[in-house]
């Protein structure tokens, strides 16, 4: 089974933003509400957590744009 990772809503208008890091790389073993990533829409830095435990499949890349409500990576559970 796999577990979606979302950017939050962060603005009330459809702003789009860029994973400013990812903490972990692209299949480590993540713990649920562990920090992942640092995002960053309309100036404001929101931090991401894992919302389960597994193995993390990144999708999006660093310094990539990205949309609030996008699947930025996968946990594989």
């Amino acid at each position: 089974m796999e577990v979606e990772v979302k950017v939050p809503r962060i603005s009330q208008e459809d702003k789009t933003g860029v994973i400013n890091q990812w903490y972990k790389h692209d299949g480590d073993h993540v713990e649920e509400g562990e920090e992942i990533a640092e995002i960053m829409i309309e100036k404001i830095t929101e931090t991401i957590r894992a919302p389960a435990s597994g193995r993390l499949k990144i999708l999006v890349p660093e310094n990539e744009e990205i949309a609030q409500g996008q699947v930025i990576a996968l946990i594989e559970v």
